[in-house]
């Protein structure tokens, strides 16, 4: 872990501005289509670990099957997962980062995507903080309004 990394694990992460300007820092700009899974601690800090997801199913209302939980969209069953790997990893919050190429207009797939996730997370009680878009030119918060 280099200093400069350190130091961004150790700034609390009080506002959604300060937020952004991390991932920005840490993302950049897109480079493809994926999503990146971020954890924030019990201090407000930037938790580990730091997770890309690529290939993650078009249609989140899709439904699969999995030997624990049956039958589920794809939305559902990803903040399942995503709500274990928080508890597992101790953290206390969730952001989820939506890479892609393109502008910052909030397109149909990140409304979808996005929606969905906010939808598990009230079900599901997982503290999902925030929800951004990465895209070509940089990164973008999506607000309730964006996403209803």
């Amino acid at each position: 872990m280099t200093d400069s990394t350190r130091s961004l694990k150790d700034r609390p992460l009080k506002t959604t501005e300060e937020l952004r300007t991390l991932i920005e820092t840490l993302l950049d700009r897109a480079s493809g289509r994926r999503l990146w899974l971020l954890f924030i601690d019990d201090r407000g800090c930037l938790g580990d670990p730091l997770i890309p997801m690529d290939d993650y199913p078009p249609d989140p209302t899709e439904r699969t099957r999995t030997d624990d939980l049956g039958e589920i969209d794809h939305g559902s069953l990803l903040m399942h997962r995503i709500g274990m790997l928080r508890e597992v990893t101790g953290n206390e919050a969730v952001v989820l980062v939506w890479e892609r190429l393109g502008s910052s207009a909030v397109g149909a797939d990140d409304r979808l995507w996005a929606r969905a996730m906010l939808d598990a997370a009230t079900e599901l009680d997982v503290p999902l903080r925030a929800q951004f878009v990465l895209h070509g030119t940089g990164v973008r918060e999506l607000q309730l309004s964006d996403i209803a």
